[in-house]
């Protein structure tokens, strides 16, 4: 797509099969959906009637299998040790760890590959952390790959800009607040 009128029609044309499309420039749609869940039958068959060619690029398609893998991965009934996941994830993709780095980094977004996964690892952290019978900050790191609490409380730190225990603290504070609110009636009176 190199004029902005095929870029309208590609954006229309895909909104129409209930895509989110967040951008589209130069060849490139970003959607919010994963590439997993995509019908790219239905895909190509509407660019076609608008008159473009699906391109699908192998390098995509790879990272794409990459990310599902690192998902798969951290949600595992074994966890991986930290610092020993980038290798294990190779060997599960069948690349070496440089194809892997060399894989992220030709991106458009640059991601760094231990960056993802830390990134990766942390919004999990928040999911385990928010359930309902959420084990302990301890059990959670552990269950990560942590081999130390501290490590893995300052990575936390970083990403969400406070403590697990106080994340975990204004989640219930705010379950509370609304269940509470739920429970008065409206007194109009």
């Amino acid at each position: 797509m190199v004029c902005a009128r095929g870029n309208r029609v590609v954006w229309r044309e895909l909104e129409k099969l209930g895509l989110t499309v967040h951008d589209v420039r130069l060849g490139a749609v970003t959607v919010a959906q994963p590439a997993t869940e995509l019908d790219w039958g239905r895909i190509r068959e509407a660019l076609a009637r608008a008159g473009f060619d699906l391109l699908e690029d192998p390098q995509y398609v790879l990272a794409a299998q990459v990310r599902q893998t690192v998902a798969k991965l951290l949600r595992g009934p074994n966890p991986i040790e930290h610092r020993d996941f980038v290798p294990a994830l190779a060997q599960v993709v069948g690349l070496s760890v440089r194809q892997l780095h060399r894989l992220f980094t030709q991106l458009p977004d640059h991601e760094r590959l231990p960056g993802y996964v830390t990134r990766q690892r942390l919004r999990y952290a928040q999911e385990l952390l928010a359930a309902a019978a959420s084990p302990g900050i301890g059990q959670v790191a552990r269950q990560l790959g942590y081999r130390s609490l501290a490590h893995f409380s300052g990575q936390f730190r970083r990403f969400m800009h406070c403590a697990p225990s106080v994340y975990r603290q204004q989640l219930h504070a705010v379950e509370e607040a609304a269940t509470s609110k739920a429970a008065t009636p409206n007194d109009a009176s």
